[in-house]
């Protein structure tokens, strides 16, 4: 507790050590194994990740590899020259106040997103990254939980990896990148059995996406090697258009007791999002009702979803004005460059204006707590 205030960080990422794959691949799949690092090299240090799966090499596009970020060594000096270790997530709960971390993946953010990987090996290489992950939660104590990881080519190999990731590993959350690694969306029935096993093991879908990926991105066509527009478009469009599908595309109508988390997005797009789903592109349908849906595309999201906002986001009083108090979240995002600021999590949401202390500490507890089954 900080200032008197209980906090869960809903997005924070692991960093994959890079001989994950051999000691956790199963060893039929070894001659299609992942290659990757990810770490911070140098003084003052930078960032460095590179992902290479059959050929692909991902990120795609230049995204600032070896620049030094001022502040960097500041943030993670110490958990940088000790590996990200399980340790040191313990350490950062007891430094900066914050009572749990869900960690998402890095690595495997990308690791299935490549063209020629078979259902099978993307479908090994989940089990992989989890059966790793399930290691070092054990390891970083009880208050860092896992998102569970699961590729989308095959949906009975989905459904049994969800199941397996909360019933054996003990995961809050089952997370998907959305770009689609098969041409059938995520609303299209096919995906309707991933949906309902996911709705009854009582845990949300975190939708979570990455930048530079080889398959399908959001963006690719417009801006390949644009390091300003390919994130915003992968990010932003990606959580939106995977909440078009969810909302939309009548899965929430369909498994009413879903949820579902968009991340690392802002949360200000949820506002007008939902609105123009509504409006449709001239803005009549606002006057009819959505056919097939009972509710209109703002009460589903009331109902079941929550957008993470930054810290210091001022998109959070929008959503409160349009969605009201009880679906947004908040993340720091530790891990990535973009988290060094996690040491001041708290205080940027105390600082936010136009927020109430009812609504801060919703965002901070309340919210995320029911969401991960923290309550």
């Amino acid at each position: 507790m900080y200032k008197g205030y209980r906090y869960i960080d809903s997005d924070a990422h692991v960093l994959e050590p890079h001989d994950m794959w051999e000691k956790y691949l199963e060893p039929e799949f070894h001659d299609f194994m992942p290659r990757h690092t990810v770490d911070y090299v140098g003084d003052p240090p930078a960032w460095n990740l590179e992902i290479r799966v059959l050929g692909s090499v991902m990120p795609n596009f230049p995204m600032g590899q070896g620049v030094a970020v001022p502040g960097l060594k500041e943030a993670y000096g110490d958990y940088i020259s000790r590996g990200f270790s399980g340790e040191c997530y313990r350490e950062v709960l007891d430094r900066t106040g914050i009572d749990y971390m869900i960690v998402y993946p890095t690595v495997g953010l990308y690791c299935t997103a490549a063209p020629g990987l078979t259902p099978a090996a993307a479908a090994a290489y989940r089990r992989a990254y989890n059966n790793w992950l399930f290691d070092f939660c054990r390891d970083a104590g009880p208050r860092v939980l896992g998102a569970g990881s699961i590729d989308l080519r095959d949906v009975d190999e989905a459904r049994r990896e969800a199941r397996r990731c909360v019933r054996e590993l003990g995961f809050r959350v089952i997370t998907l990148n959305p770009e689609p690694v098969v041409p059938i969306p995520l609303h299209d029935p096919h995906f309707d059995p991933l949906w309902k096993e996911i709705s009854e093991l009582g845990v949300p879908v975190g939708v979570h996406v990455a930048a530079g990926t080889s398959l399908h991105q959001v963006g690719t066509e417009y801006f390949p090697q644009w390091t300003m527009g390919r994130p915003l478009c992968a990010f932003t469009i990606g959580n939106m258009i995977a909440c078009l599908s969810f909302v939309g595309g009548g899965v929430l109508a369909r498994f009413p007791d879903l949820r579902v988390v968009y991340l690392e997005s802002g949360a200000g797009w949820a506002a007008f999002w939902l609105d123009r789903m509504k409006a449709g592109v001239q803005g009549v349908q606002r006057k009819w009702d959505m056919p097939g849906m009972a509710l209109n595309p703002i009460e589903y999201f009331q109902r079941q979803c929550f957008i993470a906002a930054d810290p210091d986001d001022p998109g959070i009083a929008l959503v409160q004005q349009t969605l009201g108090d009880d679906c947004i979240v908040t993340a720091t995002d530790f891990g990535h460059a973009e988290g060094m600021h996690y040491q001041s999590a708290i205080d940027d949401i105390l600082e936010l204006p136009d927020v109430s202390d009812e609504l801060r500490r919703k965002i901070m507890w309340d919210n995320p707590a029911r969401l991960y089954g923290l309550a």
